[in-house]
């Protein structure tokens, strides 16, 4: 940008980030509410099923047993998520 500036001085550039719409923020957010919920029962080994009178999946159970993979996988597959829910991709670029 300053290349630009330093080479054009009398053009003007402006950049800004445009906001995702509505419903992508909000599944973002409670993506990033239920991600810490779920890390956080998993570290305490709390079996939310039972709660509900269901048999826990064999993917908690998997959990339970590999606690620090599956809180590192819960973390790094929701940011992902999050991430692509809040990424707009739109640019607007100005002349003048």
């Amino acid at each position: 940008m300053r290349v630009i500036s330093q080479r054009y001085p009398d053009i003007r550039i402006e950049g800004e980030n445009y906001l995702p719409q509505p419903i992508y923020r909000h599944i973002a957010s409670f993506l990033s509410i239920f991600k810490l919920v779920l890390i956080v029962l998993i570290i305490i080994g709390k079996d939310p099923f039972a709660f509900f009178g269901m048999q826990a999946p064999s993917i908690w159970q998997w959990g339970q047993e590999n606690k620090v993979y599956a809180c590192m996988m819960v973390f790094f597959l929701s940011n992902m998520i999050e991430n692509q829910c809040m990424s707009t991709g739109a640019f607007e670029i100005t002349l003048n």
